[in-house]
């Protein structure tokens, strides 16, 4: 892929050749070291050269077939920050609105790779509650909005993220039969699986496509996470998802 300029009179070509594959990762499933070096008419050993580089990186991935895909990194960059913080803009004051509701500390979550990122939470005012989470990961397989996010994936590339994770094929089994029972539901509990003594519930914010864009979650004490309060905060969940999601589009 080219701009249809004219090449620059310096051109890097070990930078070009880079970027040409970052390319061919955006837009491919796979990769393998022969055909990048067809597409770049390099030799083998330049390619593994290169895509080992941009593996070092975090730019690309090398799974148990031996063919590479987009790393962390890539997708990371690919991910336009404007709109995510379009996302933070339009859903804090619903955020803030819920949490007011529920009297619950509430979290807007999104995915990268195989974490749950906390982009915005508003704590709840109780004299126990559970602390802001705004800024931080955690794995997206025990956090109640990551297991929404996974359920929204493609089985195959839930398999596929977590298997370059390092998952054994007991672990993959264990999560697939996890994430298929949350895409019957549509709704994440976490029991204190994140930390000792909290709980969770979230649901998806879907865009207008359906597809997840972000997902709304509410933290609790354990004990306050009866079945009835599940209930509860899921109808809740419900409505200011459905909201934000119209929001968003």
């Amino acid at each position: 892929m080219t701009t249809g300029e004219a090449p620059p009179a310096y051109l890097v070509d070990a930078a070009d050749k880079a970027l040409q594959l970052l390319l061919l990762l955006q837009s491919r499933d796979s990769l393998g070291v022969s055909e990048a070096a067809a597409s770049l008419d390099v030799a083998r050993s330049t390619a593994h050269r290169l895509l080992a580089t941009l593996r070092y990186r975090g730019f690309a991935v090398q799974s148990a077939d031996r063919r590479y895909r987009a790393g962390p990194a890539l997708r990371r960059s690919t991910a336009s920050t404007r709109s995510t913080a379009t996302l933070v803009e339009l859903a804090g004051p619903l955020v803030v609105q819920l949490r007011d509701e529920l009297n619950e500390t509430v979290h807007l979550v999104v995915l990268d790779g195989t974490d749950a990122v906390f982009l915005l939470s508003e704590e709840g005012h109780q004299p126990l509650r559970i602390a802001s989470r705004a800024g931080s990961r955690l794995p997206a397989r025990h956090a109640s909005g990551g297991k929404v996010l996974l359920a929204g994936l493609d089985p195959a590339e839930l398999t596929r993220r977590f298997a370059d994770a390092g998952l054994n094929p007991a672990e993959l089994a264990d999560l697939e039969a996890a994430v298929a029972r949350v895409r019957q539901t549509g709704v994440g509990v976490n029991r204190g699986e994140t930390e000792a003594g909290i709980g969770a519930v979230a649901l998806a914010v879907r865009g207008d496509d359906g597809t997840p864009v972000a997902a709304l979650a509410v933290s609790v004490p354990l004990m306050r996470l009866s079945r009835a309060r599940i209930a509860e905060l899921t109808a809740a969940l419900g409505r200011s998802a459905a909201a934000i999601g119209a929001l968003v589009g």
